[in-house]
């Protein structure tokens, strides 16, 4: 019998992605979020629709994800750590033996909830924390007063508890002549990873000045750069998204063809392509009861997978020849 989610239809056999295909699965466990972010892909709906998501819901994906053979589990939000429930998830994915990942603007709450002992340190395998530069007034410009500062912090707390944390950095054109001093400082600072995303043009972002989108020229020598970077350690590395293919070069892969990618919202819906998250109507496949079902919608993302992972047909990727947004170069590690 189908049941009803929201505008959707539940409906069909439970699905499962092709063994192997998916190592982690990023839930986005709230809504709530202390910030607007100028740049971010998930629309103002989705932050004023103050859906949660419950922890028994919570604790059927951990289920699922165990029997499909992931090995972590992403929590976000929103601020994940403003769901009231947080910790009790950390520790429920932990104890199920998933790793733990976490991506957070620094809330204080978050750090409050390791100085206090409620997240131990040892449950959590990394942290992303969202900071793109060393000046606070460009930092706050783009995310809010206080962005810097919860950054910056919640790296300190990382620090001193021991916790592996990378630096996410959403590179908007104000941030790209800081960019060399931030890797250095995030370096220094015993970072593993700094990861630099391209500027969404979604949700919203989609009213972002494009006068702070950097044009393909700039991207492509940024990811050349970054190509040829040789780190000083092999426990650290700069990462970017490819952003841009080369005139002959076809698309490497497809999240949605090699269900390579599940990122599921707080009400249940589920997506294989990240560019479609900002479109609810978009989910083809909901999770409820830990089981992923398919939706009666007309038809979700499921119209943009072909046959063949190099010819999507209609791809939002492929317009413009941008590169999937799960193409990453990575810098070099001396051996």
């Amino acid at each position: 019998m189908a049941r009803r989610l929201g505008s959707l239809t539940l409906d069909g056999p439970a699905q499962s992605p092709p063994l192997g295909s998916l190592t982690s699965v990023d839930v986005y466990i709230s809504s709530q979020c202390n910030r607007r972010c100028t740049y971010c892909f998930l629309p103002a709906g989705f932050f004023s629709s103050g859906v949660k998501m419950d922890i028994k819901e919570f604790a059927g994906i951990v289920e699922w994800s165990k029997q499909q053979g992931v090995t972590e589990i992403t929590l976000l939000g929103g601020e994940p750590s403003l769901h009231r429930s947080f910790a009790d998830m950390v520790r429920l994915a932990h104890d199920r033996g998933l790793k733990v990942r976490v991506v957070t603007n620094g809330h204080k709450r978050f750090r409050q909830l390791i100085e206090q002992g409620s997240v131990l340190p040892e449950h959590l395998s990394r942290v992303a924390v969202s900071f793109d530069t060393l000046d606070p007034e460009i930092q706050d410009s783009f995310r809010g007063a206080g962005a810097w500062h919860d950054a910056t912090e919640t790296i300190k707390v990382l620090q001193a508890n021991g916790v592996l944390f990378d630096v996410n950095v959403t590179a908007v054109r104000s941030v790209l002549d800081g960019l060399p001093a931030l890797i250095d400082y995030a370096e220094e600072a015993g970072c593993r990873r700094v990861n630099i995303h391209w500027p969404s043009s979604m949700g919203i972002g989609y009213t972002l000045d494009a006068a702070e989108i950097p044009d393909q020229d700039t991207w492509q020598t940024l990811t050349r750069r970054v190509a040829q970077r040789a780190d000083r350690g092999p426990d650290f590395f700069v990462e970017i998204e490819r952003g841009f293919l080369e005139p002959d070069q076809p698309l490497t892969s497809c999240a949605l063809v090699g269900f390579s990618n599940l990122q599921i919202m707080p009400d249940g819906r589920a997506f294989r392509c990240g560019l479609l998250a900002d479109q609810a109507e978009m989910a083809s496949l909901v999770m409820r009861d830990g089981e992923l079902r398919p939706t009666q919608a007309d038809p979700g993302e499921d119209k943009y997978v072909a046959e063949s992972a190099s010819a999507c047909d209609g791809c939002p990727v492929t317009n413009g020849r941008r590169a999937c947004i799960y193409d990453k170069v990575s810098s070099l590690i001396p051996a």
